[in-house]
């Protein structure tokens, strides 16, 4: 099983975004498109590692405007989300191999982040080299 770990602001929207929800900054259509393909091109479930998850109805709005998400990650303790997708990844022996997509840098140093900016959020660039990482055609590249 391939696994895609989604964070939501700085990937799936970005200064500038102009869709809302709830009186926050929304999901770009364009920016969720991207990361639509990336699923659709190698299969792999989402898990959402988002602050979304925690908001009433941010992980409908994540389904309805991105991709069905399959899980979350649970909340650690420190707050670090490398551990929360150890986290996971602990609980999921099924998992052969998965991508974070993230636009914070706070994971461990051996788990595959692709980050993003909050500048652009996810670019063709990266969403290309997720689709390659997730096909075991290369490494994450910083």
């Amino acid at each position: 099983m391939k696994v895609l770990f989604l964070d939501i602001d700085g990937v799936v929207n970005r200064v500038g975004t102009r869709e809302h929800f709830r009186g926050f900054m929304g999901i770009d259509p364009v920016l969720a498109f991207k990361v639509g393909k990336i699923i659709l091109d190698t299969d792999a479930a989402v898990v959402l590692t988002s602050t979304w998850r925690h908001f009433q109805g941010g992980l409908e709005e994540v389904d309805r405007h991105v991709h069905k998400t399959f899980d979350v990650t649970p909340a650690a303790d420190t707050g670090f989300r490398g551990e929360e997708v150890k986290m996971w990844l602990d609980q999921h022996p099924e998992v052969t191999r998965y991508a974070i997509l993230d636009d914070d840098s706070d994971f461990y140093a051996d788990q595959p982040l692709f980050k993003t900016a909050w500048q652009t959020g996810i670019t063709d660039e990266i969403a290309q080299q997720v689709t390659e990482y997730l096909n075991g055609k290369e490494e994450p590249q910083e």
